[in-house]
């Protein structure tokens, strides 16, 4: 079974563009029309997010969601097989002079994503910035795609941790050493840890602490990473700063600024969002406000 599947990645891998999304309008088929893959999540969480709207405007981001999710998919598989000028050409880093000043000041940064766009492309990168770059990433169950995930996203040197490992990285890294860490701070907690609250999306959203614990350690410059689609298999991003170096006691603190940026950057256009993640999935127990200040 594992070798079929590595025998039909690299069959993949070889295709041109435009045969994956071939491929694309082919799984958004299945998934909308036949499997229905998560789509009472997907009516939720834009139900929650966009009370304001008309079903019909949500029906089309539903849509359009889905068409997404299928680009998203097929893309990450071609991740395979692309090289520098294929990234250059999909994925313009519109201000990486930003980051090319903090790395000369020896300055640490933090990119923050959310489950925006296409977040998989973070391997090229390291190709870009003149930093130690690592990624924190959550193992997968499945033996078979975590391997597959860290080939992908570390072909081109960029390390790759999960959350506790990368926190003992950082307590062993050399000082003198800028780093680059990536890391996607949106997804949902485990239900009884004991995390902040906030509003994000019209919605008391359980949120990490590990967004300000790792800026604690490296007392750098957390930058939100704003993504744009431009077109079917095209984006642009932007790093925006979310504190300014030396800040400590933020108010707003970090991860209120980073889900600010986030819900921004999804109401510029809502349909490129994880909407089948079941992100709303757990109530706050108390009061937000008393659990986000405990």
């Amino acid at each position: 079974m594992r070798l079929s599947l590595r025998l039909m990645i690299w069959f993949l891998t070889v295709l041109p563009f435009s045969f994956f999304y071939r491929i694309s309008t082919f799984v958004y088929f299945m998934m909308y029309y036949i499997l229905g893959y998560r789509k009472e999540v997907v009516c939720n969480n834009l139900r929650k997010a966009f009370p304001e709207k008309s079903e019909i405007e949500l029906k089309y981001i539903k849509k359009e969601f889905y068409k997404h999710l299928a680009d998203y998919l097929v893309e990450a598989v071609a991740n395979f097989h692309m090289n520098v000028s294929d990234f250059d050409a999909r994925y313009k880093l519109t201000n990486t002079e930003l980051l090319d000043h903090y790395a000369r000041d020896g300055i640490n940064v933090i990119l923050a994503p959310g489950h925006y766009g296409n977040w998989e492309w973070v391997s090229y990168l390291v190709l870009k910035i003149n930093f130690t770059c690592v990624a924190i990433y959550k193992k997968q169950s499945n033996k078979f795609v975590d391997e597959l995930i860290l080939h992908s996203r570390g072909k081109y040197g960029l390390l790759l941790y999960q959350y506790h490992d990368a926190y003992k990285y950082l307590l062993s890294a050399p000082e003198t050493a800028p780093l680059c860490l990536y890391f996607a701070a949106d997804q949902r907690p485990a239900r009884k840890a004991k995390v902040p609250w906030v509003t994000f999306l019209n919605q008391p959203t359980a949120a990490f602490r590990g967004l300000e614990n790792l800026h604690a350690k490296t007392q750098g410059i957390v930058l939100y990473v704003h993504i744009r689609k431009v077109k079917r298999g095209f984006y642009e991003v932007e790093f925006r700063p979310l504190n300014k170096l030396g800040e400590v006691d933020m108010v707003p603190d970090l991860i209120e600024r980073y889900f600010e940026a986030l819900e921004n950057n999804i109401r510029e256009d809502p349909r490129y969002y994880l909407w089948s993640h079941n992100r709303w999935k757990f109530t706050p127990p108390v009061d937000v406000k008393s659990i986000h200040e405990a």
